[in-house]
């Protein structure tokens, strides 16, 4: 058996809403009304790869605001994660990648890791559950370079292509993009208790020591950069209170500016070249817990999409750093996503 959880309705998705509906101006009832449409849509795609429409599961989390609400520390949401695992008990549990570029993909990815490792004694670890993870976009070399494919058939791929087809308020503005979808291949990376640390993006490296965290960062300049680069760093704390750092890192500067933790000293060594940065961060960690993983984002959007997901930490005693290996897949039976 097969259950699939929409986390978001997509309802925060004003551009083909405005071409489709024609109207420039979008209040809630709009959106809510959007957010029906696109429940409908999935529904509809689920029927063509031959499943009930009561396999779904519908949570209404707000659109374009995960990683808000993660970064926030937002407890609820992790506990209706945590009951719907817990209600299915599933043997495979397919969820998005840290790596995704898309911001609400990759902070669900986290809430998950989060949820499995401190709800469930590490399902993972006690072979419980299998924890597979997607890529729906970017190229993250730490996804791909150990990411095993899943061969398809040509029925397979057209019965793909007539489920995206349902898809209509997705397609309206990105046709070539999301059809293209139904022929690439599926790609998954199987989740290991003690996965290591693997840089990704525009985080060349990562190293966590007892009270401190060392992150290497290589900015190149970017035409379309809509805010000034910050990194995030999200943990538990002594209590298991969710906190998240923000460090700020501007365009033509060696000033680093630390949010949210003004008792404590960034010690930064940088180098710019016109917009470009390459440097080091090393930051002070003592807030959060020494036994728990923490998260690190270097965010830099244009427009929607990060140019990274998050990269995981984990705790000091742990090597983090390590080159991309390849894990064995199997199929799944559970899709968490937006």
């Amino acid at each position: 058996m097969i259950r699939v959880v929409y986390v978001t309705d997509g309802d925060d998705n004003p551009w083909p809403q405005r071409v489709l509906e024609r109207k420039w101006r979008l209040n809630g009832n709009d959106r809510r009304r959007w957010g029906r449409l696109r429940r409908t849509e999935a529904l509809a795609a689920l029927r063509v790869l031959g499943m009930h429409g009561s396999a779904a599961c519908f949570l209404g989390l707000p659109d374009q605001k995960l990683s808000a609400m993660l970064m926030r520390g937002d407890q609820s949401a992790l506990e209706r994660f945590a009951a719907i695992i817990a209600d299915w008990g599933p043997t495979d549990l397919l969820v998005p990648s840290i790596s995704d570029t898309h911001p609400d993909h990759s902070a669900l990815a986290v809430m998950l890791r989060l949820v499995l490792s401190e709800s469930f004694s590490d399902p993972v670890a006690t072979g419980q559950t299998a924890v597979w993870s997607y890529v729906v976009h970017g190229r993250s070399l730490a996804f791909f370079d150990r990411a095993e494919t899943i061969c398809q058939s040509d029925i397979e791929a057209a019965t793909k292509l007539r489920a995206i087809r349902c898809h209509k308020t997705q397609l309206k503005l990105s046709r070539k993009r999301f059809l293209g979808y139904a022929v690439r291949p599926e790609r998954l990376v199987k989740l290991g208790a003690r996965d290591k640390t693997i840089a990704d993006g525009l985080i060349t490296s990562a190293f966590r020591l007892p009270h401190s965290l060392r992150v290497e960062l290589r900015l190149s300049p970017k035409a379309m950069r809509m805010s000034e680069p910050v990194l995030f760093v999200l943990g538990r704390d002594e209590a298991g209170a969710l906190r998240c750092m923000t460090v700020r890192i501007p365009a033509q500067s060696s000033r680093i500016e630390m949010l949210d933790s003004s008792s404590l000293d960034c010690i930064a060594e940088a180098q710019y070249c016109g917009n470009a940065f390459a440097g080091g961060l090393t930051i002070p960690v003592s807030i959060f817990s020494s036994a728990s993983a923490i998260f690190v984002k270097l965010e830099r959007r244009s427009w929607f999409f990060d140019e990274a997901g998050w990269v995981k930490i984990p705790p000091p005693e742990s090597q983090p750093i390590a080159k991309p290996q390849r894990d064995e897949v199997e199929a799944g039976l559970m899709s968490i996503g937006t």
